[in-house]
């Protein structure tokens, strides 16, 4: 049995390698360099489960890894894969059991983080990542931290990838050269400009043959599009303006831009833009493989190395333009986050192995990637890029492709796996750091004294809000009904109760 690295321990060790060299050295420098203290850092194993499909290869990586962080920390990795479409029960009967464990991956999406900050499954991590983890805590600004805070403590490292939602519209290039609409294009800074370009496409879809319509579908109801934080689910239907200092808690449906979206989406309808059959996601895509559509899409995400990434996909070059301003959100920041289990016997050691996960390309490129010669090689070093080792065709054929490099870490570590990406993430990176934060940025909503009502609102956006998205009904009696259902649902009430608790937590912060 190991026991818990106490502070007094770890300085201990750090100040003896220090004495030895003579120089100030970092935590994990002073810990590499342990030759007087060993005596105190007994080898421990870190059971780290994962959220994905297990891979062949995975001794082999494991093995590889555990070479390195002995050597650097005096730890061994156990790499716990769990299926995904398992992960979210599994984790909940693992958590309720009090199985030990050391480092999980938790997302408001899956192995719920507030249920598990509420239940204790994981330790606050404020001095642990500043005593052991410096480098991951300056690789983000103050401001982003705050959204990983759940009543004033931090309980998860948030694994960095792109937190902002630019959303935009996506054009086949070569049919802005043929229409000569790339100044016209690249000026749209709002959907209602978009409506004149649409106009140009749907006369060339007419003439020609190859082409249906302007585009497949998509929404543009998303309220970070029009300048709001939205709040809680989509069906709450609650948001906050991104410029109220304040942070007045709006019904969605009952704001000048939910109207304004609406009215768009009505009118593109009529102009037989797209389809007067809503599309399901496959079959939208299958269009626009076939070249269907000039218009990729309405409101995706515009990131660095994003057209490309579409490009290498379907194999139609595109050009995207960014609508919506990037807002730093709490619930782009805290998407993806890897905890510390509260059964853990070596919170320190995990501390110190998601440090060197985030700040170490090799240890992470590992975990990510594999093993250099085994499953990956140079494709291009100087510019990060690599290829499957051994001529493989694909990196699925290699024995390890997790595919989840946001779910490990800092993801503008990673080396880049396709030309699509080649120079993405600096500039993914920079985005993120320019980002204006959102007024409740690291604001949680607690939704028990409110769960009768959020479980009526639950049922009104399928049947009142997806045929105002579609431009099926008109748009009057559309929102009127919506608001309507909204009301009787208790809305009002749900929008009292998140105000509380905003105003609450501004008080606390104060």
């Amino acid at each position: 049995m190991t026991k818990h690295l106490s502070r007094r321990d770890f300085l201990k060790s750090t100040g003896a390698a220090t004495a030895a060299t003579g120089i100030s050295l970092s935590p994990l420098a002073a810990f590499a360099s342990r030759a007087a203290a060993q005596g105190d850092l007994p080898l421990v194993e870190l059971r780290y489960l994962i959220r994905g499909q297990a891979q062949p290869d995975v001794e082999t990586v494991q093995n590889a890894l555990n070479a390195i962080l002995e050597e650097r920390i005096n730890a061994h990795i156990i790499l716990d894969f769990i299926e995904p479409g398992a992960f979210n029960d599994q984790m909940a009967l693992i958590n309720a059991a009090a199985e030990e464990y050391d480092l999980v991956y938790t997302a408001p999406w899956t192995n719920n983080y507030y249920t598990n900050v509420n239940q204790e499954y994981l330790l606050p991590l404020d001095d642990l990542l500043m005593e052991y983890a410096p480098g991951t805590w300056a690789s983000m600004q103050p401001a982003t931290w705050e959204a990983a805070r759940v009543d004033g403590q931090i309980y998860g490292v948030i694994n960095q990838q792109i937190f902002v939602k630019p959303f935009g519209p996506s054009i086949r290039t070569d049919i802005l050269d043929q229409l000569d609409l790339w100044d016209q294009f690249q000026a749209v800074s709002h959907y209602s400009e978009l409506t004149p370009i649409l106009a140009q496409l749907h006369e060339l879809v007419q003439q020609d043959d190859s082409l249906t319509h302007v585009f497949a579908g998509g929404s543009i109801f998303m309220p970070e599009i029009w300048g709001f934080d939205p709040q809680g689910s989509q069906d709450l239907g609650l948001a906050v303006r991104s410029t109220d200092a304040d942070a007045q808690v709006q019904i969605w449906a009952q704001q000048d831009e939910f109207r304004q979206a609406a009215e768009l989406t009505r009118e593109w309808y009529l102009a037989g833009y797209r389809p007067s059959d809503v599309l399901t996601p496959d079959e939208q895509d299958r269009g626009w493989s076939a070249g269907q559509y000039p218009l990729r899409g309405l409101a995706g995400v515009v990131k660095p190395g994003g057209d490309a990434e579409v490009e290498a996909r379907w194999g139609w070059p595109v050009f995207s333009v960014p609508i919506a301003e990037p807002l730093l959100t709490t619930a782009g920041t805290t998407a993806t986050l890897t905890g510390i289990s509260s059964t853990s016997r070596n919170p320190e050691r995990a501390m110190m192995f998601l440090e060197l996960l985030n700040t170490d390309e090799t240890i992470y490129n590992m975990l990510c990637k594999g093993v250099e010669g085994v499953h990956w090689e140079w494709a291009d070093e100087e510019r990060r890029l690599i290829q499957p080792a051994g001529g493989a065709e694909s990196f699925t054929d290699v024995g390890w492709n997790p595919n989840t490099d946001w779910m490990f870490g800092n993801v503008f570590n990673s080396y880049y796996s396709s030309e699509a990406q080649v120079g993405a993430w600096p500039e993914t990176a920079e985005l993120n750091r320019n980002a204006r934060p959102s007024p409740v940025l690291g604001f949680t909503f607690d939704v028990t004294p409110v769960e009768t009502e959020i479980a009526s609102l639950a049922g009104v956006g399928s049947e009142f809000t997806e045929p105002l998205v579609n431009g099926l009904v008109d748009t009057e009696a559309g929102i009127q009904a919506l608001v309507d259902a909204q009301l009787a649902a208790g809305i009002e009430r749900v929008q009292e109760e998140m105000q509380r608790q905003i105003d609450a937590w501004k008080e606390s912060m104060a």
